[in-house]
């Protein structure tokens, strides 16, 4: 069987939504509300989660499982509740955050239009919904803030509001004070009976449910088979003709990336297993490195790393680990050491990593790259250097700001070493640091002369970048917003701008890859990866 120019791996029932946390039925049946989460758009060498929404709530028709709409939260759900006569659901979401505040909405989607209202003057959690009647609707809220609970008593509070508009429901149209009243305090988010629901619903159609996480890497190989690491998988591999999945590799943990070696038959895959809190602390163990034969998915060798770290390597095989640990208690912050084939115990000190400043990911690359910051202040004044293996000497290539006298403070990002007929190049994708976040315009993909550093064009973005490859004429570029940028690899010109969906539904991009003349496998934070022509839509 051949599969149609564009399709999905990874697909399955309530895949939107990710991990389920709260359900609800609607009153003929016909309906189920599902609040879910995605998990965060971040492992402990990057973050792509600078405005992703990573807190999808959907609605599905119970006969066929289908979405019907969908829309995102700034925060996790809490409660669901169908309106009693009209085509309206209340999602309750909300989160403490960690050092003062009890944030959150009362979303109010609309069956008919899909669109949702935001109701609350302020934010709010809302913990419990339950339409009393039509016009009754009763809430239990969070306290506002960490000062309310003496106050109170308890951290949650109970009110009831009635009216006859909620037809006509506007942004912000329920305003304090709203008579709240302390209710002992509520129990967590039931979300085994959210994950039960749905899968006994999934097994009623004949259909299996199973969560799948975000996609962080993928990767084409000569034959059109199709790499991906996801949490909970080391590694898959994926027919390019059939899209049937050919085999996986387990782990405990989260795959973060793949280099596939010279030759073509045997990847390395980065895997870290979850945190782990011992002795009042939250505690990260050593990244492990699984080389992986292609023809059958074997675990041929297992490289343990003394540290959690991001592997960076170079075409003719050669890589290393960078020691990500963000204690500053740890005394190999920063370090970097040589796997094979160089396999030198010479270690060297690049200064300590953070996922925001240093994250460096550069296909293709002639040596080992990667940013270095100033000594005792490593966020600042980065520079792109090179590292010899086996010896471990540092060249300094050039600055990360390519304009000097402005001296910004840059993050870095993905990108890909080319060599066109406009000469050798670098181009990544990054964004410029500011306290108010990211703000527009200030990402961006650059192009700039290789070894020497100076730009050769610059195309800035809204949104941050989550993966980019290349090939002599174009550059494709995701972003977390949701969309592939196509850029003419000479001049930066946009050739192809589109806005990624499966199944009609907004995804977000982590991870690209060419996969074939003409196509690219995009992974998503959803855990599927969608596989498109270059020039249709998606």
């Amino acid at each position: 069987m051949t599969l149609p120019e564009a399709w999905v791996l990874g697909a399955g029932p309530f895949r939107e939504i990710g991990q389920p946390r709260v359900t609800a039925t609607s009153p003929n049946g016909d309906l189920i509300a599902v609040g879910g989460g995605l998990g965060s758009a971040q492992w402990h060498g990057r973050t792509a989660s600078r405005g992703s929404g990573s807190h999808p709530l959907a609605v599905y028709r119970t006969d066929d499982l289908t979405c019907i709409h969908q829309v995102t939260s700034r925060w996790p759900a809490q409660s669901v509740a169908f309106h009693p006569t009209l085509p309206l659901v209340a999602f309750g979401t909300g989160s403490y955050d960690g050092g003062w505040s009890y944030e959150g909405e009362l979303l109010l989607l609309d069956l008919t239009t899909g669109n949702a209202v935001s109701l609350l003057e302020h934010p709010r959690q809302v913990r419990q919904i339950t339409w009393r009647s039509p016009e009754t609707l009763d809430l239990v809220l969070a306290i506002p803030c960490d000062a309310d609970e003496q106050r109170f008593g308890t951290t949650s509070l109970a009110c009831s509001i009635s009216r006859d508009d909620w037809d006509r429901a506007a942004v912000g149209m329920l305003r304090m004070p709203y008579g709240e009243k302390a209710v002992p305090e509520q129990p967590p988010t039931d979300t085994a009976a959210a994950v039960a629901a749905v899968s006994h619903l999934c097994r009623q159609r004949g259909q299996v449910w199973a969560a799948r996480r975000g996609v962080w890497a993928v990767e084409g190989l000569a034959d059109g088979r199709i790499l991906t690491t996801l949490e909970g998988v080391g590694l898959e591999c994926w027919s390019g003709t059939t899209g049937q999945l050919l085999w996986q590799v387990p782990v405990d943990g989260t795959g973060c990336q793949i280099r596939v070696l010279p030759g073509g038959r045997t990847a390395l895959v980065l895997t870290q297993a979850p945190r782990r809190y011992r002795e009042g602390r939250w505690i990260r163990d050593p990244s492990v490195v699984l080389e992986i034969d292609l023809d059958d998915g074997a675990v041929r060798k297992t490289h343990k790393s003394s540290c959690p770290a991001v592997l960076v390597s170079r075409t003719d095989g050669s890589w290393a680990l960078r020691d990500t640990d963000h204690d500053r208690r740890s005394r190999t912050a920063g370090e970097v050491t040589f796997g094979p084939p160089a396999d030198s115990a010479t270690t060297i000190q690049l200064g300590r990593y953070d996922l925001f400043n240093h994250f460096f990911d550069i296909r293709y690359a002639p040596e080992l790259l990667f940013l270095q910051g100033r000594r005792g202040e490593p966020w600042r004044g980065k520079w792109v250097v090179a590292v010899d293996a086996p010896t471990g000497r540092v060249r300094r290539l050039f600055p990360l700001e390519w304009d000097a006298p402005r001296g910004r403070h840059l993050f870095g990002g993905s990108g890909a070493y080319l060599d066109d007929t406009a000469g050798p190049a670098l181009v990544h994708s990054g964004a410029v640091h500011d306290r108010a976040g990211l703000l527009p315009g200030n990402a961006f993909v650059l192009r700039r002369r290789y070894p020497t550093g100076e730009p050769q064009w610059i195309f800035t973005a809204d949104r941050e970048a989550t993966a980019l490859d290349a090939d002599d004429t174009f550059v494709y570029v995701v972003f977390n917003s949701g969309e592939l940028i196509v850029l003419k690899a000479e001049d930066g010109v946009v050739h192809v701008r589109q806005e990624l969906r499966i199944a009609g539904r907004p995804v977000v991009p982590l991870s690209l890859a060419r996969v074939g003349a003409g196509r690219l496998a995009i992974g998503t934070l959803d855990g599927q990866v969608l596989v498109v022509p270059v020039d249709a839509p998606a």
